[in-house]
């Protein structure tokens, strides 16, 4: 097998790749995936990492996902519900998802929107520590309706209904499996929470946290002809530098995850010949995060405080102007930035949104190219004088 090496793309996709080309169930053998951040438990709601959504994707699913371009799928449920299809009232209140049939756990009991109701009281029950209470917010009941209807009432009218049950952060538990775990208990379950039976198309049969996870193709999967591969070997430890070495240089792993490493060397390292690098962009954005909070020490306990709510009475002193904000963005070399920390990985962004691109907004792309003059007449515009020192001041 080609080794591959890339630098952002989802676990989930990467063996929905592989997998969609082969016939027959396991076909392909073993494959080993090197994260240099090992998964420190198999429940995404007690961590909200990537690496454990990553690893837990393959085994704990929701009833819709999003593909490559943000395109939301049906994945356990039969079809996306909308007002259209009557899956969404018109008043957009409640949202009704209809389970697919035949669905089962890997331990061959049948998925039923009772699980669905457990996992929504799991995540919700203040005690259990979830960290996906924010896909869960603004609903009055969920309520099961029948074996394979699930439907959701909110508090308020809901534009967008689907967040609850959609994507990797927002799986379905099996009720079977995790009730008693809730509340307090929840991380005193720890076979559960290493070793949760799931939809998706591989079982856990051996986890060390922090370490290592082995997979076996789940025999129960809806699709005889997945995965692809009987045994997927997920192992965490190390660093950038030495995981995309393991895949490159040494071919001892097939893939390795979000390599940071310096552009040079990993160009080097692909001259050896044993795997590919694939750059592969998602939502992921570096950014520096501006102070709108005077930082003075002299405030005291007021330092660094938003105060006063959309009136804020504590506004940084140069930093809440818009126009030192804009100048010191047009001042900034991105592409310098990118050369030299991401090489073939980076690409300049101007918004925490970036992609897919039906959702990407191109409002700010002035920030893409490097523009000294204007971010001085920006200033000088503003007021913000020039000193003899070359530092500006405003009515100083």
């Amino acid at each position: 097998m080609q080794k591959i090496i890339t630098t952002i793309i989802t676990l989930a996709l990467a063996l929905g790749l592989a997998s969609s080309v082969q016939a027959k169930r396991g076909s392909d053998g073993q494959l080993n995936l090197l994260y240099w951040q090992a998964p420190s438990t198999m429940n995404p709601n007690l961590s909200g990492g990537t690496k454990e959504l990553e690893a837990s994707s393959v085994v704990l699913e929701p009833l819709a996902r999003y593909d490559e371009k943000g395109n939301m799928l049906a994945w356990l449920a039969e079809e996306i519900p909308t007002v259209e299809n009557g899956g969404v009232s018109k008043d957009l209140t409640s949202i009704t998802w209809k389970i697919k049939k035949g669905i089962k756990w890997s331990d061959g009991s049948a998925l039923t929107a009772d699980d669905a109701v457990f996992t929504y009281e799991y995540c919700t029950n203040p005690d259990t520590g979830c960290t996906s209470t924010n896909y869960y917010k603004d609903i009055q009941s969920v309520k099961a309706i029948g074996s394979n209807t699930v439907k959701i009432q909110f508090t308020v009218p809901k534009p967008f209904p689907y967040a609850t049950f959609v994507g990797y952060n927002s799986p379905i538990l099996q009720k079977a499996q995790f009730d008693g775990c809730q509340g307090a208990k929840a991380q005193e379950c720890t076979k559960q929470n290493f070793y949760p039976i799931g939809t998706g198309p591989f079982k856990v049969v051996d986890f060390k946290p922090n370490d290592v996870i082995v997979f076996e193709a789940n025999p129960n999967y809806r699709d005889a002809s997945k995965p692809a591969f009987n045994k997927l070997v997920f192992k965490g430890g190390g660093d950038a530098t030495s995981a995309a070495r393991a895949v490159l240089e040494t071919g001892e792993m097939d893939y390795a995850w979000n390599l940071q490493v310096e552009p040079e060397i990993l160009s080097k390292m692909a001259q050896a010949g044993k795997g590919t690098v694939v750059s592969a962009f998602g939502t992921a954005v570096e950014r520096l995060m501006v102070n709108f909070t005077n930082p003075s020490p002299a405030l005291g306990e007021d330092r660094s405080e938003y105060i006063g709510g959309n009136n804020n009475r504590n506004a940084h002193p140069f930093l809440s102007d818009y126009n030192v904000r804009r100048a010191l963005s047009l001042a900034i070399d991105r592409q310098i930035l990118v050369d030299a920390g991401y090489g073939q990985a980076g690409k300049i962004s101007c918004n925490v949104l970036p992609a897919p691109a039906i959702y990407a907004s191109t409002a700010n792309d002035e920030c893409k190219a490097q523009n000294i003059a204007e971010a001085n007449r920006l200033l000088d515009a503003a007021g913000w004088k020039r000193g003899s020192d070359g530092i500006r001041q405003k009515g100083g």
